[in-house]
């Protein structure tokens, strides 16, 4: 099976919206072991979208598009998509009541007419639910070009596409592939170029398949195969190859499995940001099962703030100054003291693009964890603009707890 992707919207193209759709399916096809081969990003305009289609099938047998499927004169994908594989559309009358029965929730009066063109499904085809929204996902096997082609049409709303996609989508194509494939992986606390090329070496004496996304928090890794245990010897070939900080198998979320590790251990969590801003506890928050152990977060961006929250002494300030591995440690200390947590992490550093020295420069950062007193502070040299610096310094922190909660000093207290 080959996938290629179509996503569709102007505001993309413009860059008043980003592209969250492809970065949240990229990651499931991978965890899927069906990596995209190909991603087309198309304004609202027929013509454009029916070069994408036919580009897109030189590569693929299998095309997902998400947009254009709501009821405004701008949401032309599913007719362009009926024109194109000559298809033709047919009412729907479940979704014509439950179009209706969405319109009379959200508004008063007479359902329009526009709405409705919601309910139409291509000839011989299937819905895929969408329990939060009115547009349906919409999916058809066709014959194009003589190759037997499957097509998925998702709707554009993040909040609608996501859970479409893990609970039906994902689903189906591993359903429909050629052959049982098995596939595990795990998070490598690393760069791609680090983890890929080792990891491919080491496994292509078997029939495994190797995928890899890369991402701010390291890079996740999935072999594939269709026996089950040359997938687990892949499994732990690669794993005994890296060098770096690995995850578990089954595990590709450094802040959700903090979560469990901490959850497990009776351990609380809160966090002191200068440069993040807010980053770190945005993270943990945004993870189901954080305020089991989140006890919560201190923006501590003026030095003023750092002293009389954190109780960072004045002469770590003056001496070594914020930016500094002595003022990070402190703020990691006194976080755990102001917010009465267990463990915590600090950052403060420079995210640019003013405000760097030739002693201190841009992307300076200093990060520290501190678990029941026991302590560990990096120093980070970081590249990029301001978000990366401040995104890659919230992952960094973390990845500092993992290390000192896996630590046998942490260990043996524990």
């Amino acid at each position: 099976m080959s996938v290629a992707v179509i996503c569709t919207g102007t505001e993309l193209l413009k860059g008043s919206a980003v592209n969250t759709n492809m970065a949240f399916l990229g990651k499931e096809l991978c965890a899927a072991g069906i990596p995209a081969a190909l991603e087309i990003t198309v304004g609202d305009h027929p013509s454009e979208l029916v070069e994408a289609i036919a580009d897109a099938l030189k590569l693929a047998d299998t095309l997902i598009i998400s947009g254009g499927l709501g009821p405004t004169t701008d949401d032309l994908t599913l007719d362009v998509v009926s024109r194109f594989f000559a298809v033709p559309l047919e009412e729907n009358s479940e979704l014509k009541e439950k179009v209706q029965t969405f319109w009379n929730f959200h508004h008063p009066g007479r359902c329009p007419k526009n709405q409705f063109r919601q309910a139409r499904v291509p000839a011989g085809g299937f819905i895929l639910p969408n329990p939060v929204g009115s547009a349906s996902g919409l999916g058809f096997e066709t014959v194009y070009d003589g190759t037997l082609r499957k097509i998925f049409l998702l709707p554009g709303p993040p909040r609608e596409f996501e859970p479409m996609v893990k609970d039906f989508l994902i689903p189906q194509l591993c359903d429909s592939r050629s052959g049982e494939l098995i596939t595990a992986g795990f998070l490598c606390c690393a760069g791609e170029s680090m983890v890929f090329p080792p990891v491919e070496k080491a496994v292509a004496h078997l029939p495994v398949e190797v995928a890899c996304a890369a991402g701010a928090g390291g890079t996740r890794i999935f072999l594939s195969g269709t026996e089950k245990a040359v997938v687990d010897e892949a499994i732990s070939i690669a794993r005994n190859t890296l060098e770096c900080t690995i995850l578990p198998v089954g595990e590709f979320d450094l802040a959700e499995y903090l979560i469990k590790l901490l959850k497990n251990s009776s351990l609380t969590f809160g966090c002191a940001e200068s440069c993040t801003g807010g980053l770190v506890a945005n993270r943990m928050v945004t993870i189901p099962g954080a305020s089991d152990i989140f006890s919560g977060g201190i923006i501590a961006y003026a030095n003023s703030v750092k002293n009389r929250l954190l109780n960072v002494s004045q002469e770590i300030l003056d001496t070594c100054g914020a930016v500094s591995a002595e003022c990070a440690e402190a703020m990691a200390l006194g976080c755990c003291q102001a917010l009465d947590c267990n463990c915590s992490v600090s950052t403060t550093g420079i995210a640019g693009p003013g405000g760097g020295t030739p002693e201190k420069p841009v992307g300076l950062v200093y990060v520290s964890a501190c678990v029941n007193g026991v302590t560990a502070t990096r120093e980070l040299r970081l590249r990029g603009d301001r978000r990366a610096i401040r995104e890659r310094s919230v992952e960094c922190a973390l990845l500092l707890l993992y290390n000192l909660l896996e630590s046998p000093e942490v260990q043996n207290r524990c």
